[in-house]
């Protein structure tokens, strides 16, 4: 039996020869990157900067790597014992930093993430990075690391969609994009880390494809639904 994402290779081989035009959408965040890591220096930062008498917090703080981390940043450092005073701190640090296109730059491919969507696209798709990142504060810096990282951007065939302001909710946005998204041609598959996102594809393209990377998500997230995949990373 063919691995999921050969099979949806394959697919977007079929369609092309077939003269369609095969659409592959891929979020970003917690889907072809692991954003962990910009978690990691912005605290690593804060640390380095409390005073004295935070000591205690700061060497719990140093501490941390990216596979320590809870999807919120109060949830990773509360049960460790850091003070409500240091979270405060940390969360705001964290706010104004982590949607910044220099923070971009920390971020680490998920595991086969770059030569799957380049296969993706030399196999003929129309490759749509879809999201929740916003054009006044993260385009720079998402194509500046899409660049070096080896994805395909600033091409025919290659569609980068971000949020036209930072306050737009990310799931309305996306649900927003499925009439543009359809006009691109047959959707083939859609990848998410979140599984409202991956049950709101399923829904609208029933047909296609829709994949869990199983990597983190926010809490309160509603069960896949069935007939959607699920896969650790974007190797094959």
């Amino acid at each position: 039996m063919n691995h999921p994402l050969q099979t949806i290779l394959d697919e977007i081989d079929a369609r092309h020869r077939a003269g369609e035009r095969p659409v592959v959408i891929f979020d970003l965040d917690g889907t072809l990157y692991d954003n962990r890591p910009r978690t990691i220096r912005i605290v690593h930062a804060l640390a380095a900067a409390l005073p004295p008498e935070c000591d205690r917090d700061a060497a719990i703080i140093r501490a941390l790597g990216p596979g320590d981390l809870r999807y919120r940043l109060d949830d990773t450092l509360r049960p460790l014992g850091v003070s409500e005073d240091v979270i405060t701190l940390a969360k705001e640090r964290w706010f104004r930093r982590f949607f910044t296109d220099t923070a971009c730059a920390d971020d680490v491919p998920v595991r086969g993430a770059a030569p799957f969507v380049q296969r993706c696209f030399h196999r003929g798709a129309t490759v749509v990075y879809l999201t929740g990142r916003d054009i006044p504060g993260m385009l720079v810096g998402t194509v500046r690391t899409l660049r070096d990282d080896g994805f395909p951007i600033g091409q025919p065939r290659v569609e980068l969609v971000l949020k036209p302001t930072f306050e737009e909710d990310d799931t309305g946005f996306k649900r927003r994009m499925l009439d543009p998204m359809s006009e691109l041609g047959t959707i083939v598959a859609t990848f998410e880390n979140e599984p409202g996102n991956c049950n709101l594809f399923h829904h609208r393209w029933p047909a296609s494809h829709s994949v869990l990377i199983e990597t983190q998500f926010a809490p309160g997230a509603p069960d896949l639904e069935p007939g959607c995949l699920r896969v650790p990373d974007f190797s094959l």
